[in-house]
């Protein structure tokens, strides 16, 4: 862990397997700090002063998540894409879906089935 008020400084090189690493696996801090065997209270110090780093690491976690939607797109796993992308992916609220229809429809079906003894709902 860095000791208070002493400046650490990820070299270039540091910082282009940083890129690289986040293109590949994404753009979660605990595993970038751990891979760069820096604390995540300094990675996060470093983020936030050296912006074109922060813009790079940025950038190339879109090259991830943009080549993890292309692969997923040929595989077809919705689940995926519903659960870990919700906004992009919700397909949860269908237009014209009426959740008060679909109560009645459902009523209407139980009340139907006479060969069961449960009582009619009302």
């Amino acid at each position: 862990m860095a000791t208070s008020g002493i400046k650490f400084e990820l070299t270039e090189k540091d910082k282009k397997h940083a890129i690289k690493y986040v293109e590949e696996s994404g753009f979660f801090k605990n595993r970038l700090a751990n891979f760069l065997d820096i604390s995540r209270p300094t990675l996060d110090k470093i983020l936030d002063e050296d912006t074109t780093f922060f813009t790079d690491i940025k950038h190339a976690d879109a090259i991830f998540c943009k080549d993890l939607i292309k692969i997923v797109q040929k595989k077809n796993p919705v689940f995926i894409l519903n659960t870990k992308y919700r906004e992009e992916f919700n397909n949860t609220l269908k237009v014209g879906f009426d959740p008060e229809v679909a109560i009645q429809e459902v009523k209407k079906l139980l009340e139907e089935n006479t060969t069961t003894d449960l009582p009619p709902l009302t």
